[in-house]
């Protein structure tokens, strides 16, 4: 998420179900694969002559069958009679357009929806900028939130499209809309008559008393963030924030874009350099004047790595890796100086202390603290998982005696660690990781998530008909999140199988946020974003619109995609963002969803991973993609302890990384002096394991300009979501009343409450209350 003055932008209805329409004839039901569960009801449709089929074992059945059978999935999306399909949504003309507006049925489209945004936005900063009333006061708040709205649906429209359109041509205009809209917001940033009548309107009584709680709390985020950005500054201060911010994006996007150049370009071995390597392997590599030349990129040097038996090899090797260029360094270190040079213009000791002024962590000391603690709990653990990689070590180098904890630690070195694990038990790993896949096709999964939501939440997973035009690629699956109570509360669609040219991370992408439908909003504007209706309170909202991006490979001879346990957790930390995307409904656009501190965003996303790695939970969905049997539990149980072997040394690595992200952003950045290599190489002295003395591998750490000073956020929120598992589903995973306790203590309100009022409510731990450094002592005080 990403905060620009008026603007937060996030980069993170009814509907009557299909089935009481269809008979056992229809031809959805002819590729249903019978089941103990699936049974057929007594006719309740007046004419009807068929038997009908339970709504709740219908829709359990059908999301397997649309992400497991393309057949099946082609019949759903062209044979399904129109007339039977939802009618809450429907198809403008012959072909919608993304996401079913009616414009962006081409590049050309997304520019004129472009375009007819600014004019919108341009229209409603005219009428708030002149009407000074007192019905223009009292609604100034929800017009600056509605501009933002306007803005958003097309910049995290164009921020989607330039990621995953497979289409050259929607790329190029998605880039251009973005630039034209950062252009104007960027002015809209330093627009001192906005900030002031939002002061004005927040110190005025009168004006206040009218207000409702989340006008008030969207209010004062808004000011906070024109007043982050240096709005109330004089011309002069004004003039030097707005270039300091200008060099760091540029700078920025300059390391951003070489984070994966190597420092050198490969390097030259012998064949006595690569014994224990694979002939095949060997054989693979190019030859130069009698050596053979190991590239710096791709799978070749980390195949290397894994089984070449000689430690200088993979010395070289690993700081080839794990290097970049001397430019690279400079260009980082320069970023850097120019954030200390921003922090210092504000008033502020280092750009961290200007970062986590607004965060749940509050300032630089308290972030250091809990990962300085969670560093020396985790550090024993970590050793005792690698005490094994120094036995095999020593028995390697034919020696042998008993190593304390600081000798383990000093013994091994970050290249010993792809060569060892990859030894202990491989061929062991990979047969259960492929007989655990076979109990794991994504439609299985999806199946899983959708009843595990219905069970905590009262929610289910719905797939949808896709008309023609609304997604950007054929297999994409459009799901309807429906609730119990409320009807569809909104949709996510699913890209997750694998795709030339699509990019190999997962994400999760908030295209369209909730928000109340406005009493005077413009019939033509309601028909570019998709509506919902409340069947308890009859309001009407705009639909969250999500995209979830995978690269899940399908297995050919099977036609099925099938998941490692990896997989799965990723797919239930995806759909934990889209959940708090579904239920984070509040009036205004700012403060829905995951529109909420950045050190709070991840904890419904990370809570789900507990899920994914429960026996309980996997349990109800895991099933043969052939026999339908069960997962066996001694199967699980297996790979699950396999899975977690290095478990506490993974989050050591965390730790020293965000440890890094907090050094290099403190004021040791002021100093003419300051070498971010200096600083990397002081940080893995203190940390000791796996320590990296010989490499500059911190002008590689991407994370280093997007997160800023906030890569603890991941392992601050790991410790809350371990905190609130086991105080309210350890027990139980599938607690109704616990999972409701945790919708309305959290997820339901997106960012319109302090989240340590939330973490309170959900541990009932009053103490947290506060926010203070004993709040953050005792999030602290967790395994993770």
């Amino acid at each position: 998420m990403k905060f620009f003055g008026i603007l937060r932008i996030d980069s993170l209805g009814t509907r009557r179900s299909l089935l009481r329409q269809f008979s056992t004839k229809n031809v959805l039901l002819n590729h249903l694969k019978p089941q103990a569960t699936f049974k057929p009801i007594s006719n309740s449709i007046i004419g009807s002559k068929e038997p009908q089929i339970s709504p709740i074992n219908y829709n359990n059945e059908l999301i397997r069958k649309v992400f497991d059978d393309e057949t099946f999935w082609r019949k759903f999306n062209n044979d399904l009679n129109p007339s039977l399909a939802s009618t809450f949504f429907k198809s403008i003309g012959k072909e919608t357009g993304l996401f079913q507006n009616p414009l962006l049925v081409s590049p050309s489209g997304l520019r004129k929806f472009s375009k007819e945004s600014l004019k919108r936005a341009q229209s409603v900063v005219h009428q708030i900028t002149t009407d000074h009333s007192e019905h223009g006061l009292r609604n100034y708040i929800t017009n600056l939130d509605r501009l933002s709205d306007i803005l958003c649906r097309v910049i995290d429209l164009a921020e989607f499209i330039r990621v995953a359109h497979p289409n050259s041509s929607f790329l190029k205009a998605a880039q251009e809309c973005h630039e034209e809209m950062f252009e104007f917001m960027n002015i809209l940033n330093t627009n001192v008559e906005l900030y002031q009548i939002l002061r004005k309107v927040l110190t005025d009584p009168k004006v206040l008393d009218q207000l409702s709680y989340e006008e008030i709390k969207v209010g004062k985020i808004l000011l906070a963030d024109f007043e982050k950005s240096g709005i109330n500054m004089d011309d002069e201060t004004r003039s030097d924030f707005i270039t300091l911010s200008q060099q760091i994006s540029v700078v920025g996007q300059q390391y951003q874009n070489a984070v994966n150049n190597p420092g050198v370009n490969e390097i030259l071995l012998t064949q006595s350099d690569l014994e224990g390597v694979d002939k095949n392997l060997i054989q693979s590599l190019e030859r130069t004047k009698g050596y053979f030349s190991v590239p710096a990129y791709g799978y070749i040097p980390h195949a290397l790595l894994t089984s070449c038996k000689k430690e200088e090899t993979r010395r070289k090797l690993w700081i080839m890796i794990h290097s970049t260029s001397s430019k690279q360094v400079e260009t980082l270190d320069f970023m850097l100086q120019l954030r200390y040079a921003l922090a210092n213009l504000l008033g502020k000791e280092s750009f961290a202390a200007y970062q986590l002024d607004e965060k749940m962590a509050k300032t630089p000391e308290n972030v250091n603290d809990f990962l300085l603690k969670l560093q020396n709990e985790t550090k024993p653990h970590s050793i005792a998982e690698l005490r094994v990689f120094a036995d095999m070590k020593q028995r390697e180098l034919g020696q042998y005696k008993e190593l304390n904890d600081e000798e383990v630690a000093d013994f091994l070195k970050p290249w010993d660690r792809d060569y060892y694990s990859n030894a202990y038990s491989a061929s062991r790993r990979r047969q259960n990781y492929e007989q655990l896949s076979a109990y794991f096709s994504l439609g299985s999964v999806m199946q899983g998530l959708s009843n595990l939501f219905k069970e905590i939440y009262g929610i289910q997973l719905i797939p949808e008909k896709v008309l023609s035009g609304e997604t950007w690629s054929a297999d994409v699956r459009r799901i309807n999140v429906v609730s119990d109570t409320e009807g569809v509360i909104g949709v996510v669609y699913c890209d997750l199988f694998e795709r030339a040219g699509k990019t190999p991370n997962p994400a999760h992408f908030t295209v369209c946020c909730s928000r109340k439908i406005y009493a005077d909003e413009d019939v033509e504007d309601l028909r570019l974003i998709q509506v919902g209706q409340s069947k308890l309170t009859n309001e009407k909202f705009q639909l969250p619109v999500i995209s979830l991006v995978c690269n899940f490979g399908k297995n050919q001879n099977i036609g099925k995609c099938l998941l490692t346990l990896n997989d799965v957790e990723t797919l239930f930390h995806e759909m934990g963002h889209a959940m708090h995307s579904m239920l984070g409904r509040t009036s205004l656009h700012n403060i829905s969803g995951t529109r909420c501190s950045t050190d709070f965003v991840e904890l419904p996303s990370i809570l789900m991973e507990h899920f994914a790695n429960d026996p309980r939970v996997i349990q109800t969905f895991a099933r043969h993609y052939l026999t339908d049997e069960p997962i066996p539990s001694q199967l699980l149980k297996a790979v699950k302890a396999e899975n977690n072997y290095l478990k506490h040394t993974e989050t050591y690595s965390q730790i020293k990384m965000a440890l890094l992200d907090q050094a290099l952003h403190s004021e040791v950045a002021s100093s003419r002096a300051f070498s971010s290599n200096n600083v990397y190489h002081n940080q893995e002295l203190k940390s000791r394991i796996f320590a990296d003395l010989e490499s500059n591998w911190q002008a590689k750490f991407g994370h280093l300009y997007g997160y800023g000073a906030s890569y603890y956020s991941y392992l601050f929120d790991r410790a809350i979501a371990s905190k609130v598992w086991k105080h309210l589903f350890a027990d139980n995973p599938l607690d109704r009343s616990n999972g409701e306790k945790f919708k309305d203590s959290v997820l339901k309100w997106g960012g319109s409450r302090d989240p340590w009022l939330c973490v309170c409510d959900a541990l009932e731990i009053p103490e947290l209350a506060n926010g203070d450094s004993r709040a953050m002592e005792i999030i602290g005080d967790t395994e993770i």
